[in-house]
C-alpha cells in the first residue's frame, strides 16, 4: 500500500512516466454505452479471486525471489481479500504468517515503521482480528509510540531516518491515521495538524514532506509537479477517517485532483501537465477514486468526465480480459495486457468495491441466504432481500434450481422445463421454456460475474446462456444414475456435474478431485457445491451426509440425525469455511462459519428445492 516508486520494482516517478508514455492505450468508452458507476462488485470480486490464486500455501505473496515472501504485498493482499470477503481461508493463512514474521516486517531503519504497523492493523481489521494482540504484540500501542512529541516534526509518526528513506512521512501518516481509526483510536491534534500543514498551495501533498520534496512554486499546469496523486490520496483518506477534513483542505484537494487528471479519464502518479503529459496507471487511478469518495464526491460525477472518458472507464481498461489471468489488472509497461500485476490488483480491488480506508471488516462467514420452493416462493433470511418470486405465476413445471447475482441484489429461478425467471438485478439471458427436452432440467449455476448461467438436465445435457461458455456435456452418455446438480469454477471457465450415485463429471477448467461413483450410499446424492477457491467440492446426500473432495473442508453433517424431511440442497459460504443444507420442509442446517438466521420450516412448506447464499 505504498506509492508506486516503492512497490513497482523501484521505478522512479520520472522513469515510470517514461514507461507509461511508451504504453499509451485508448480508453474511450463505446459510443452510447452507459457510464459505469461504483461499486463494480463483479469486477472487484473477480480481481480478488485472482489475487487469491497468487497466494502460496502459506498465504504469502512471493517477491522476485520465488519462495521468499514479500511481506508488504502479502499484507496488502490480505487487506484486499478481507475487504471483499474472497478466499478468507487464504487471507487468514497470510495473516498468520504476518503474525509470525511481524518483527521482520515492522523494523525499518532500526525502529518500528509506522507504515508497516498501519498495514498490519488494517490487515487485522479486515479479517476481524484484534490489532491489540497481534501474535502477542500490541500494534496500536507500538504505532502510537512512533509519534514524535517535540521539534519541527512533532506529531509525525516515524523517525527522521525512516523519513529520509520514505518509510515515514506524509503517505505513511495518512495510512497511520486510517489504521488508528480502524482500531477505534481518535488521533491527537498534533498528528492531524502535521499532515494538514504539509498540504501544498496547489492542493496536493509531496512525499515524504515539504522539506525533502518542496511544493511547486509555479502553477501545476506549467511544470513537472512535485505533488503526487498517491500521497495526496492517502493523506485525504487518513484525514477523512479521523473526521479531520476541513472545507479548505477539501476544496484545495479537489482543485489538485481535477487539474491532475489525464485526458483518458484516469490519473498517473505524477499529475498531468502541459510540460509533463501523462497517461494513466491503474494504481494511481484507483487511489484517486478513493480520495474522491473520501471527499464525499462521486467519481462518476460530470466533474471528472474527460469527454467520453471517465475515471471508471480508464480504470476498467486495465482489466485482464482473456487468458489464464482473467480478472486481474495489469500495469502498463510491466508484462503484457494479459499479465496480472499483484500490486495493481491489490489497489484496484477496494476502489472498485467503492471502499475508502479503513475498509470495513469482512464477515468471516455469512448469515444471509434465501430458501426457494418448487412453486416459486422465496424466503429471505438475514440481510438477504426479497426481490420477487414466481409464486404468483402460472408455472408449467416446478422450480428445481436457483442462483444469485454476485452482489446479492437478485436471483434466478429455473423450472424443470428450462423456463428461467429473473428478479432484482439478475438479468434474463434466455431460457429453454419453448424447447422440447429429452430430460427435465435439474439445476442451474450462474457465471461468476452474473452475466450468464448454465442449465443442466437429468441426462447431463448442458445449456449455456449469456456469457456462460459451453465446455461439454453428458447428453450422449449412458449414465448409471441421473444428474442432480451443477456447480461452476470461480473463474467461470468450467463446471462440475454430479449424479445421484455421487459420480462427478468435470468440464473446462474444473479439476476432478474424486467422486462416490461405485460406492454404496445410504441415501442418494442430491447436490454439489464447489469451494469458492475452485480447489474442491462438497457432495450432499438426502440424509444430510457430507462428502468432501479436494481441499473442501468437512465441518459436520446431519448424516446421524433423524430428519423430518430429506435434504435437497447445499450452498457454501463465501469463504468456503462452512455450508448450509436445506431440507424439503425449508429447514436450514448450518455448519462451519455458516450463520443461522432462521428457516422456512415454520411456514409449513414441503417443497423446498434450494438454498443460496447472499453476498450482502
Amino acid at each position: 500500500m505504498h506509492i508506486l516508486r516503492r512497490t513497482l520494482m523501484g521505478v522512479s516517478a520520472i522513469g515510470l512516466a517514461t514507461v507509461l508514455a511508451a504504453a499509451m492505450i485508448s480508453l474511450t468508452a463505446p459510443a452510447g454505452a452507459a457510464a459505469p458507476t461504483l461499486p463494480q462488485t463483479a469486477v472487484a470480486l473477480g480481481a480478488a479471486r485472482w489475487l487469491g490464486t497468487q497466494l502460496t500455501p502459506q498465504g504469502t505473496i512471493d517477491d522476485v525471489t520465488p519462495g521468499t515472501a514479500d511481506l508488504s504485498a502479502t499484507a496488502q493482499t490480505v487487506i484486499a481479500l478481507g475487504a471483499t470477503g474472497v478466499d478468507l481461508r487464504g487471507a487468514r493463512a497470510g495473516l498468520s504468517y504476518l503474525k509470525a514474521n511481524s518483527t521482520t516486517y515492522i523494523t525499518q531503519q532500526g525502529s518500528d515503521g509506522p507504515g508497516q504497523l498501519a498495514n498490519l492493523i488494517l490487515a487485522a481489521h479486515a479479517l476481524g482480528a484484534s490489532p491489540y494482540n497481534f501474535g502477542g504484540t500490541n500494534l496500536v500501542q507500538r504505532l502510537l509510540a512512533t509519534e514524535q512529541t517535540s521539534g519541527p516534526n512533532a506529531g509525525r509518526f516515524g523517525t527522521d531516518a525512516q523519513n529520509a528513506d520514505f518509510n515515514a512521512g506524509t503517505l505513511d501518516q495518512g495510512l497511520a491515521l486510517a489504521a488508528l481509526a480502524a482500531a477505534g483510536v481518535h488521533s491527537d491534534a498534533a498528528s492531524i495538524s502535521w499532515l494538514t500543514n504539509q498540504q501544498c498551495p496547489n492542493g496536493g501533498w509531496t512525499d515524504p514532506d515539504t522539506v525533502s520534496t518542496p511544493c511547486d512554486l509555479v502553477p501545476i499546469g506549467s511544470a513537472f509537479p512535485n505533488e503526487d496523486t498517491n500521497t495526496t490520496s492517502y493523506a485525504i483518506q487518513g484525514l477523512a477517517a479521523q473526521s479531520a477534513l476541513t472545507a479548505t483542505v477539501s476544496t484545495k484537494t479537489l482543485s489538485f485532483v481535477t487539474a491532475a487528471q489525464d485526458t483518458d479519464g484516469g490519473w498517473n502518479f505524477s499529475p498531468n501537465t502541459a510540460a509533463n503529459p501523462e497517461t494513466s496507471d491503474p494504481n494511481s487511478t484507483s487511489v484517486v477514486i478513493q480520495a474522491i469518495s473520501a471527499l464525499g464526491l462521486s467519481p462518476s460525477s460530470p466533474t471528472f468526465d474527460q469527454g467520453a472518458n471517465t475515471p471508471l472507464t480508464a480504470l476498467l481498461a486495465f482489466q485482464v480480459t482473456s487468458g489464464a489471468e482473467l480478472g486481474a489488472f495489469y500495469f502498463p509497461g510491466i508484462g503484457s495486457t494479459t499479465t496480472g500485476n499483484v500490486v495493481a490488483t491489490n489497489q484496484v480491488v477496494p476502489a472498485l468495491a467503492g471502499l475508502t480506508l479503513p475498509y470495513p471488516p469482512s464477515s468471516t462467514g455469512s448469515s444471509s441466504y434465501w430458501v426457494f420452493t418448487a412453486d416459486g416462493a422465496v424466503y429471505p433470511f438475514g440481510n438477504a432481500a426479497s426481490h420477487g418470486s414466481a409464486a404468483t405465476l402460472a408455472l408449467h413445471e416446478p422450480i428445481v434450481g436457483s442462483g444469485a447475482t454476485p452482489d446479492g441484489g437478485g436471483y434466478w429461478l429455473v423450472a424443470s422445463d428450462g423456463g428461467v425467471f429473473s428478479f432484482g438485478d439478475a438479468a434474463f439471458h434466455g431460457s429453454l421454456g419453448n424447447t422440447v427436452l429429452n430430460k427435465p432440467i435439474v439445476g442451474m449455476a450462474p457465471t461468476p460475474d452474473g452475466g450468464g448461467y448454465w442449465l443442466v438436465a437429468a441426462d447431463g445435457g448442458v445449456f449455456s446462456f449469456g456469457d456462460a461458455a459451453f465446455y461439454g456435456s453428458l447428453g450422449n452418455t449412458v449414465l448409471n444414475k441421473p444428474i442432480v446438480g451443477i456447480s461452476s469454477t470461480p473463474d467461470g471457465g468450467g463446471y462440475w456435474l454430479v449424479a445421484a450415485d455421487g459420480g462427478v463429471f468435470s468440464f473446462g477448467d474444473a479439476a476432478f478431485y474424486g467422486s462416490l461413483g461405485g460406492k454404496v450410499l445410504n441415501s442418494p446424492v442430491v447436490g454439489i457445491a464447489s469451494d469458492p477457491n475452485g480447489a474442491g467440492y462438497w457432495l450432499v446426500a438426502s440424509d444430510g451426509g457430507i462428502f468432501t473432495f479436494g481441499d473442501a473442508g468437512f465441518f459436520g453433517s446431519t448424516g446421524g440425525i433423524k430428519l423430518n424431511r430429506p435434504v435437497v440442497g447445499i450452498s457454501s459460504t463465501p469463504d468456503g469455511d462452512g455450508y448450509w443444507l436445506v431440507a424439503s420442509d425449508g429447514g436450514i442446517f448450518t455448519f462451519g462459519d455458516a450463520g443461522f438466521s432462521g428457516s422456512a420450516a415454520s411456514n409449513g412448506i414441503s417443497n423446498g428445492v434450494a438454498v443460496v447464499t447472499s453476498s450482502t
